[in-house]
């Protein structure tokens, strides 16, 4: 009673969905739904960017959350606005583009989801950090991309203020352990460590990553 099951919250909620989704994405969205930080690591083709839209959508309506940041490379922008016109129509999204003029002006506007590239985020990146700013959710797909922790790309991400901190990847490990160290870093700094053995970051980390095959 005090947690129904996900399905029943959005038969509540009366929401509308073009398809309805297969069980294990409603536990993706279950799973995303009330952490403050997570992986969802599913692999490709699995619906990752529904299960995030769905979970973004549920927040929205719920009112605990209204300002959403997604980060994602440049050419899946146009990818999760049909996403979000499919399974989320209502929701206004601001796609953050063009010359620096208007995305200084975009970066102003308020809108409950923003959808900015991994390289605009350098060219930014003063707009972005700035001390009045802060996101409710940042979202961030192809999360592999932040695995060099050193990375300008990394630690840019990491310095965005926000509450909730989400990764998408298909590929949470792709050379080594410090791969997975790096998408930590972006959600809880310095909860995993290098020092760590492979089975004592598999422990920490598992309560916070969800990976289907």
């Amino acid at each position: 009673l005090l947690d129904p099951p996900i399905d029943t919250w959005l038969s509540r909620e009366s929401l509308q969905f073009p398809f309805q989704p297969f069980p294990y994405q409603l536990e993706g969205i279950a799973f995303l739904y009330p952490r403050h930080m997570a992986v969802l690591a599913d692999e490709m083709g699995l619906g990752k960017t529904m299960q995030a839209i769905t979970s973004v959508r549920l927040l929205l309506h719920s009112r605990q959350i209204s300002n959403v940041l997604l980060i994602c490379p440049k050419p899946l922008v146009t990818n999760w606005q049909r996403e979000f016109a499919l399974w989320a129509p209502e929701v206004p999204l601001l796609i953050i583009e063009g010359d620096a003029a208007k995305r200084r002006w975009q970066w102003l506007l308020p809108a409950p989801v923003k959808i900015a590239n991994y390289e605009l985020l350098q060219r930014d990146q003063e707009l972005l950090l700035d001390a009045d700013r802060q996101f409710d959710l940042v979202v961030l797909d192809e999360s592999q991309r932040i695995k060099n922790r050193g990375s300008t790309t990394a630690q840019i991400t990491r310095s965005i203020s926000r509450r909730r901190s989400w990764a998408l990847t298909g590929t949470p490990v792709e050379n080594s352990a410090e791969d997975l160290i790096g998408i930590f870093e972006f959600l809880s700094p310095g909860y995993l460590s290098p020092h760590m053995n492979p089975r004592q970051l598999g422990e920490a980390a598992s309560e916070h990553v969800l990976r289907r095959t």
